[in-house]
């Protein structure tokens, strides 16, 4: 899908510009748009997704307030006038034999205060929000009107993934944040197209819970325990949507103090700035040590809890194995044949020698004689040597216990040292940068002290909500098995044992599904990703796997198999966050343009130059818009890209008295 061209019509700061893209080239897949801070880049991509989905899913913050009518427009109005804004998207498929044009348009009245508010005309709008959505398509020299614009839409840019073809380079890292497992377990669920098989799990739920509560049939006790967990499923919900909440303050919270960060590099004396630079170097690095302590302490308990069963059975299985060890001595064990063997050749009357032992004779008497001095315990042989095995391992097991939880031990308490040594260095970081004689210094560090207690007190909350989600959960286990007991005992709700048998198998199938697609598109999208990075991180570097485990949390292996993901240099992890993007675009399947929003803003000069050169490697086949900088955009990283570039374009921001407006001209270079 290529975009041809973005009209912009009293839009923010574009008072009347069409953005001209072109068609398609081949190898000259790159658009570049350049403009200042403010200028209107973000802009753009917030006018994309206004035009589609009537939101501006981009907004900076500071921003939520400003007009989306140009300033400059408004002014020239007197009161009472009206005017239009307006954002036109025209595309084409890449076969050339579709054409579309989606255009939405808002009425804007100005009122008595100066500004201006907007007209919800019935005979106008066709949108909730009062705007206006048409979609034309053209196939040859036929041009037809779309009816249904917003089904058209989300077939063919759907919303629910659009971070994946509209998004923020500034964002990038956020996915190898603490919490990025949910970030990319909820982006492998989204491209995986699981919404209407999760609508279906949702519905076969709610109508088992329907059929139990209109039932006549139905005890008072299986009333109560639905009751039950109908009440348990709603606090789940509140308490997962609380968890969400949590999850996202405490991101937020960290962008700020990231921006803080920056800022305090900024102005701060060299030797601030060494400290600030060694403060974040330590927080990487105890978040690390944190998640490593975290796999320590969960491997221990798992070796606490699978070693207790042997420890109190320890004197029953030294009892054990001396009998097994005493009959095996003995020849018992492995016997010369077994019990059954024997009755089975005195019930079909022949031996394996081919001799009739039918009726009385020598020979069936010697196999009798056999069977009655042969062990019962023979027909089990096989079953008492592997067990015999099995009980050596958990002697063994017992006989190490303490020296395995002694290494344990050590380590955690290794990991905890070093985790406190960090914190000591962090305080007496705080304390320096705070009695720094620079009142801006020390009122940003204010501000950092106040994010990091917002930081701790979510960290705190989500681990409680995290409990509270598990406790539920188990909650909901018991109560679902005790519904199970009680629809057994009576025999008139048997119709409904079925259904509910029913739903509870299609449930299942259902689950089991979504989870082998969800795994499918993991895999595949881990693979994609490695194939990609190691494109432009040769493996004999440093890296040698990159993978995403089954809590979906990246993992980069260094050459020790050590998880290397905290010591990714900046550029790397913008080349990982690229490949991954990259990644999650072709397993998607959707054939649309990428748009990229400051996509090395926060990259070193020398990496930037890679980047350049990979990015249109990434997106093979696909128009990529970058929305830049003129710091992003310097002559090297123009050079890297040049023999991709299909368009060059420079924002010129005008500002008056009255207003200002953004125009969108050729790049002179």
């Amino acid at each position: 899908m290529i975009i041809q061209h973005i009209k912009l019509k009293n839009y923010r700061q574009y008072r009347d510009v069409t953005i001209s893209l072109g068609a398609k080239v081949p190898d000259k897949n790159i658009i570049v748009i350049e403009g200042t801070t403010g200028a209107g880049k973000t802009t753009i991509l917030n006018a994309l997704t206004w035009c589609l989905y009537g939101k501006e899913l981009h907004i900076r913050k500071g921003q939520e307030g400003l007009p989306i009518l140009n300033t400059l427009t408004c002014s020239q109005l007197k009161v009472g006038d009206t005017t239009e804004i307006e954002v036109e998207i025209q595309f084409v498929t890449n076969d050339e034999n579709k054409k579309y044009k989606i255009k939405r348009t808002a009425k804007v009245r100005k009122t008595q205060n100066g500004k201006f508010e907007q007209i919800n005309d019935p005979y106008f709008s066709n949108q909730p929000d009062g705007s206006k959505l048409e979609m034309f398509l053209q196939e040859g020299r036929d041009m037809g009107y779309i009816s249904d614009p917003i089904r058209a839409i989300q077939r063919i840019f759907p919303e629910q993934i659009h971070e994946y073809f509209f998004f923020d380079g500034e964002r990038l890292d956020d996915y190898f944040s603490k919490e990025a497992g949910e970030s990319i377990k909820e982006a492998v669920f989204r491209i995986s197209q699981l919404t209407l098989l999760e609508r279906l799990v949702k519905h076969l739920d709610s109508t088992r819970t329907e059929l139990f509560r209109h039932s006549k049939d139905l005890t008072p006790k299986v009333e109560e325990l639905e009751e039950k967990k109908l009440e348990l499923c709603n606090s789940l919900d509140k308490t997962n949507e609380e968890l969400k909440k949590q999850i996202e303050t405490k991101k937020e919270a960290e962008r700020n103090r990231k921006e803080l960060q920056k800022a305090l590099m900024n102005i701060s004396p060299e030797g601030i700035k060494n400290l600030t630079i060694e403060r974040e170097k330590i927080e990487k690095e105890i978040s690390q040590l944190e998640k490593e302590l975290k796999e320590e302490n969960k491997s221990r308990t798992t070796h606490l809890i699978e070693s207790a069963p042997a420890i109190f059975a320890f004197e029953a299985i030294e009892k054990t194995t001396n009998i097994l060890s005493t009959r095996k001595d003995a020849g018992d064990i492995p016997p010369n044949f077994k019990r059954s063997f024997l009755e089975k050749l005195l019930k079909e009357g022949i031996c394996i020698c081919g001799t009739d032992i039918s009726t009385e004779n020598i020979h069936r008497k010697k196999i009798e004689q056999l069977l009655q001095n042969c062990d019962e315990i023979t027909n089990i042989s096989e079953e008492l040597i592997e067990l015999n095995g099995e009980l050596r391992r958990l002697r063994e097991n017992v006989f190490h216990f303490d020296e395995t939880r002694r290494k344990y031990a050590d380590k955690i308490n290794k990991i905890e040292e070093q985790i406190k040594e960090k914190n000591v260095r962090l305080s007496e970081i705080g304390e320096k940068i705070k009695n720094v004689d620079i009142e801006e210094v020390r009122r940003k560090e204010e501000e950092y002290e106040e994010f990091n207690e917002e930081i701790e007190k979510a960290a705190q909350k989500i681990g409680e909500l995290q409990s509270k989600i598990e406790g539920i959960n188990a909650k909901i286990k018991d109560v679902e098995l005790d519904l199970k007991k009680e629809l057994e005992k009576e025999s008139k709700l048997q119709k409904l044992k079925k259904i509910n048998s029913f739903c509870e198998q299609a449930l299942n199938i259902a689950n089991r599904v979504r989870n082998e697609i969800m795994d499918e598109t993991r895999s595949e999208v881990e693979a994609l990703t490695k194939e990609k990075f190691f494109e432009i991180i040769p493996k004999e570097r440093t890296y040698t796997d990159i993978k995403i485990d089954n809590t979906y949390n990246f993992l980069v292996l260094d050459q020790q198999g050590t998880q290397a993901l905290g010591t990714l240099s900046a550029g790397e992890r913008e080349v990982l966050a690229l490949s991954f993007i990259g990644a999650l675009n072709i397993v998607s399947g959707v054939d649309v343009p990428i748009v990229i929003d400051t996509p090395l803003a926060r990259i070193d000069t020398v990496p930037r130059e890679n980047i350049a050169k990979i990015i249109p490697q990434h997106f093979r086949n696909t128009q990529v818009i970058l929305l830049v900088t003129s710091a992003e955009y310097t002559p090297p990283i123009r050079k890297a890209l040049f023999h991709s570039i299909w368009r060059e374009y420079k924002l010129k921001f005008k500002e008056y008295d009255e207003g200002s407006e953004c125009e969108v001209v050729p790049y002179d270079g």
